[in-house]
């Protein structure tokens, strides 16, 4: 029988609670709602804690991200330090928003810790500040400015624009590369819009003359075309935990209400024999799709995908052990 706790491979963690925007794509606000995001922080001393608990799994990727701006964070850039310090050769990804004074934020010195930052921008100018309320596009450029001027060549190299195409900033793509020219980034990741509630079908529809008008940065657009159900390796190999020590199956459903938490159960126990798992791997294993698995933005994007990525340039699923 497989210890999939010890075959974990991907973890998420959120070290904060709090972030600075309202943005369109993000269901942030729905947590906010609900009572689900109350002020809170985890210290680098309780996350190295946290961390020991996986130090028998097979960690090669971690998210240190969540639905909040991590430079909100006073010492993020110990969080990030411990993290390679435990699992120095994992590959460790962050996001951000840019959305604040970078040079009184450990921005640079975090830097120095990960592997990749997705740096969230959207479009340019308005249509940037209508997607991710109340930004302001001259703070985003003042940040950028810094970026140039401050940061050394080498971490230049793991800052990557991540944009979420919606139906409404398609045209903004050329100015986006041109930002990236401009301020000597690594590149452009474009993700398909997602929608992370549980209880929502993904909205995002592109018309025939918006699929073939995006072909032409296809190498750039992000997911796995043709995804089946049976593809995931979440259930297997990834766990995703809050700031409150909650514990949730993918990165893509953050309104699921917690399997287990880190800080009261025995998470091992419970990935690797509660009703929970042991039904969505059964169901997924037969390319069926759990409860909590049937609004999958993965499934739905992966039609979409196939129409835009030609062959050569597709990435193949995960591979995990079942």
């Amino acid at each position: 029988m497989i210890n999939h706790f010890k075959e974990l491979s991907y973890l998420v963690i959120e070290v904060n609670s709090s972030c600075n925007l309202k943005c369109l794509s993000c269901n942030r606000e729905e947590l906010v709602a609900s009572g689900k995001r109350e002020p809170k922080e985890i210290t680098p001393e309780e996350l190295e804690q946290l961390l020991s608990k996986f130090k028998d799994c097979r960690i090669d990727t971690i998210k240190l991200e969540g639905i909040s701006e991590p430079m909100l964070h006073r010492r993020f850039d110990e969080c990030a330090r411990v993290v390679k310090k435990v699992f120095p050769s994992a590959f460790v990804i962050i996001a951000t928003n840019l959305q604040y004074q970078i040079e009184r934020t450990t921005f640079k010195e975090t830097l120095r810790y990960v592997d990749m930052v997705y740096l969230s921008i959207d479009g340019v100018g308005k249509i940037y500040e209508d997607l991710r309320p109340p930004a302001k596009y001259k703070r985003l450029l003042s940040s950028l400015e810094y970026i140039k001027d401050v940061i050394p060549s080498e971490d230049k190299k793991k800052l990557f624009v991540n944009f979420v195409l919606g139906e409404n900033n398609l045209q903004c793509l050329d100015d986006i590369y041109e930002l990236v020219d401009n301020y000597e980034l690594a590149g452009v990741r474009i993700n398909l819009a997602q929608n992370w509630s549980e209880d929502q079908k993904n909205s995002l529809s592109l018309k025939l003359d918006d699929i073939s008008s995006l072909k032409k940065y296809a190498k750039d657009v992000k997911g796995v075309a043709g995804w089946k159900y049976e593809n995931c390796f979440w259930p297997y190999e990834g766990l995703v935990i809050d700031v409150y020590g909650d514990v949730r199956q993918c990165i893509i459903n953050t309104t699921q209400e917690a399997l287990c938490n880190i800080y009261k159960d025995d998470v091992e126990e419970y990935f690797n024999s509660s009703l929970h798992y042991k039904k969505t791997r059964e169901l997924l294993c037969k390319n069926i799709a759990a409860d909590n698995c049937k609004n999958c933005d993965y499934f739905y994007l992966a039609g979409i995908l196939e129409s835009i990525i030609p062959q050569e340039l597709r990435i193949p699923s995960r591979e995990f052990k079942k």
